[in-house]
């Protein structure tokens, strides 16, 4: 029997891009008193300042909070949420990368819905606490990969059990997306390589996994076509312009296409190695991506194959199997164009942590849809590929 015969497609995002896209924020957010939720990173380099020019041009009120930390803890949420509060603001900003619209996500929650944030954590599609809907939130990336602009998650650091919790509701999925390429051409190319490759595997997770459908198939792959074609160049320089818009565009397809399927063992994997040794979580993405692959190549082998054409592989005197295998060898050619390391020991991994990984990583909802069936063992065996 089918994993599933019915399926639902939610699109909430009104998405609006193209390099200097930023200038229509004034359209969504007249009116209101806002609240620009993003990092010290993004307000050193100056990308803060620019975004407020833009709403102080237009007569828009704003407060800075630029407290977000790389796989956020709470701490960053409630002090969002103050700030939220003590300048009576009424709209939400989400500037950055995944962890910036994350938390901008997340104070939005504990603005209407009142508690702690921990009191939303874990909940999974129709089965969640959160209520009421969130002050209007506008999400601008900066980065290529969480596709957070689309999506209706977001994910917090629990330090107790080192692991990354989600909160899972359509509530919370951005009515604005704004892709402004400008905003991202000085991306520092190690975060532009890791967000990039992010991105690649929720295209690929998504394309692969039991609840693909045409409409998340047709996105997915064409979001593996763009990174394929644009992700060495982007990381390149500071003066891709193209390339740059190109990625941002393919991120925020691949979050539209698991945005409706959920992921697969890779991001299953990789928040247990963020979790545990605050490794980037596109960086255990890229490296646990081909050994994944490996693992599920013999349920999928057609639709590897179009991965590998999708990345720029010429497979067409390949057999299925060689034309499927070609994928790993072009997702380990782009990491290595990149800079990414091939194991995880590189990445401060420890092979001691293995079984503590890989039971945490059973717990998570991609196990369920992955395309090959798997076991604790079998993820400890992945694992002890990978470091």
């Amino acid at each position: 029997m089918a994993f599933r015969t019915t399926f639902h497609q939610r699109i909430p995002t009104h998405l609006v891009y193209g390099p200097g896209s930023a200038a229509r924020l004034p359209r969504f957010l007249s009116g209101h008193k806002v609240l620009v939720v993003t990092d010290k990173g993004l307000s050193s380099a100056g990308i803060v300042d620019h975004v407020a020019s833009i709403l102080q041009k237009a007569g828009i009120d704003h407060a800075v909070y630029a407290g977000v930390l790389g796989n956020p803890p709470a701490r960053c949420v409630n002090a969002g949420h103050r700030l939220y509060n003590r300048e009576k603001c009424t709209a939400l900003l989400g500037l950055g990368g995944g962890s910036s619209m994350d938390v901008a996500k997340m104070i939005g929650i504990v603005a209407t819905n009142g508690g702690r944030i921990e009191d939303y954590l874990g909940a999974h599609y129709g089965n969640d606490k959160i209520e009421r809907d969130l002050p209007l939130l506008v999400c601008v990336p900066t980065t290529y990969g969480t596709g957070s602009e689309v999506t209706p998650f977001a994910v917090l650091s629990n330090a107790r059990s080192r692991t990354k919790d989600p909160v899972i509701s359509w509530k919370i999925a951005p009515p604005v997306g704004i892709l402004d390429a400008e905003l991202a051409l000085a991306l520092p190319p190690e975060v532009g390589a890791h967000t990039g490759m992010d991105a690649l595997t929720h295209a690929l997770e998504s394309y692969v996994n039991l609840l693909s459908t045409p409409i998340t198939e047709a996105t997915a792959l064409g979001a593996m076509r763009l990174i394929g074609a644009n992700l060495r160049r982007a990381c390149a320089n500071d003066h891709e312009l193209e390339a740059t818009q190109n990625m941002l565009i393919a991120s925020a397809m691949a979050g539209l296409a698991f945005s409706q399927t959920r992921l697969g063992n890779v991001h299953a994997m990789s928040h247990p190695v963020g979790g545990h040794f605050g490794v980037h979580h596109g960086l255990a993405n890229a490296i646990l991506l081909p050994y994944v692959v490996e693992y599920n190549l013999s349920s999928r082998l057609e639709k590897f194959a179009d991965i590998a054409a999708a990345l720029g592989v010429d497979t067409a005197d390949l057999r299925s199997y060689e034309a499927a295998h070609a994928a790993i060898d072009a997702i380990l050619e782009l990491n290595q164009d990149c800079g990414i390391p091939a194991r995880l020991a590189a990445a401060g991994v420890k092979a001691g942590s293995i079984g503590a990984m890989a039971r945490d990583a059973m717990k998570s909802g991609n196990v369920e849809v992955n395309p090959r069936k798997t076991t604790r063992k079998d993820l400890e065996g992945i694992f002890k590929k990978a470091i």
